[in-house]
């Protein structure tokens, strides 16, 4: 499918789904807007006090664990990427 064809089809479902088109362009724009002002600190004038910079560093840090369920969903989902890649790219040469 080439550049042009994909625009054509892009360009048919915004035309048939105005409605999910605005309501996608508010929700990215509700997210970014949230994503660019979440950065802001209101009180940066105030300097906490060195104790509580040392707990809140204990209670806030994170500790990574590895599950082997990680590992299972890791490699569940990436065999399954490379399949859906390798048929693609036959496709792909079928169509040549």
């Amino acid at each position: 499918m080439k550049y042009s064809e994909r625009v054509a089809i892009a360009k048919k479902f915004v035309d048939k789904n105005k409605l999910f088109t605005v309501l996608a362009l508010i929700a990215v724009c509700y997210l970014g807007g949230n994503f660019l002002f979440s950065k802001v600190n209101p009180d940066s004038d105030a300097e906490p006090i060195q104790e509580e910079v040392v707990e809140t560093a204990e209670k806030n840090s994170l500790q990574w664990r590895f599950y082997w369920s990680d590992l299972v969903v890791l490699a569940v989902a990436g065999g399954f990427c490379t399949v859906m890649i390798i048929r693609e790219r036959k496709k792909e040469r079928d169509n040549l």
